[in-house]
């Protein structure tokens, strides 16, 4: 594909989430959506490779339909309240529409199946794209509905996620998939602290979205598609080492940064006396932790069979060089992020 056509559409997609980010109609926020998937199917087919077009076709589907029950709900408000606006939603049908819109557009269960067998099928820049930059326009509109969607919904939709994207994760090979059920879980933990205090759930997303950029890029550097390709000698020494970091931070583990992802909403829950729900998201929370952990110690400290290993030269070539210095600016944050802890409890 040439770069001019690469690039239109990477403007469209910036397009149309900005759009969804700045209107607070109903109207534009479809067409804002809309733009984005149409914009994003072209680049997820660039090859011809059967199991990439299966994952696009089912993409297109999944998003298509998503986007048909916010249109619907959004012209149900219409009928019920006279007003495409945003924040005025008035029938509980509308209610119960668009949340499941927007539940099948952020992978959360039980409407989670499309998501891990599409991120499978797709190259890593486009799993970037799909599993963060294309959660951010629904993650917007639930924080903006978050006092006004039924909130037991999606804590139970939260719940739910948590569980299943540590449940599904742990019998994994493929990354992608490992990294999809991590997301599901993750945005199970986002989503429910946004109901109880959304600005706290605002840092908690980024954090969340440059973490996970950051492992799917040095992915993408190492080509590092299975856990059986963890530990191949061309992976450079650097990444191995951020890719390491990175993996534990993500998990919660102190001292590192993710660790806040994690003490945050638990102090949220005790002070909001939803101790119920704490012993679930623990649960969900150690199953991450065990994949990940393998997936550390599949890197740095033991080999699979193989047929023969090639030993490469510690230093790299200019090409592996420049994308991990790529990833390398993204890690101080997932490395030092514990400074940020006091900062964090100034939004509890």
């Amino acid at each position: 594909m040439q770069r001019l056509i690469i690039f239109f559409l990477l403007t469209s997609l910036l397009l149309g989430t900005s759009l969804v980010l700045l209107s607070k109609h109903w109207f534009p926020i479809w067409l804002g959506l809309e733009l984005s998937t149409l914009s994003l199917i072209p680049l997820l087919n660039t090859n011809s490779q059967s199991r990439s077009t299966e994952a696009t076709l089912k993409y297109f589907l999944v998003q298509a339909f998503s986007a048909a029950l916010l249109l619907n709900g959004a012209v149900l408000n219409l009928w019920a309240s006279n007003s495409w606006s945003l924040p005025e939603i008035s029938s509980p049908l509308c209610y119960y529409t668009i949340s499941t819109a927007l539940i099948i557009k952020l992978g959360l269960a039980p409407c989670h199946f499309w998501f891990p067998d599409v991120l499978s099928g797709i190259t890593f820049p486009n799993v970037v794209i799909i599993a963060c930059w294309q959660k951010i326009a629904p993650m917007f509109l639930l924080l903006s509905l978050s006092s006004r969607i039924p909130s037991e919904a999606f804590i139970l939709c939260s719940i739910l996620s948590v569980l299943v994207g540590g449940w599904g994760g742990l019998n994994q090979i493929s990354t992608r998939k490992i990294l999809a059920y991590s997301s599901i879980s993750h945005l199970g933990w986002i989503t429910c602290v946004s109901f109880f205090l959304p600005e706290t759930s605002i840092p908690l997303f980024l954090f969340y979205l440059l973490n996970n950029t950051a492992i799917l890029l040095i992915c993408n550097n190492s080509s590092l598609f299975s856990l059986s390709s963890l530990n191949k000698a061309n992976i450079v020494p650097t990444n191995i080492v951020l890719f390491s970091i990175a993996l534990l931070s993500l998990g919660g583990l102190p001292p590192l940064g993710g660790f806040i992802n994690k003490i945050i909403p638990l102090v949220v829950f005790s002070f909001n006396s939803s101790n119920i729900i704490i012993p679930t998201f623990l649960a969900g929370s150690l199953l991450n932790l065990f994949f990940y952990l393998r997936i550390v110690y599949n890197t740095s400290l033991t080999l699979f069979p193989q047929n023969s290993i090639i030993l490469l030269p510690l230093r790299s070539n200019g090409f592996l060089a420049m994308p991990s210095l790529l990833t390398s600016t993204l890690f101080p944050f997932c490395l030092f992020g514990l400074l940020l802890l006091p900062l964090f409890f100034l939004f509890i």
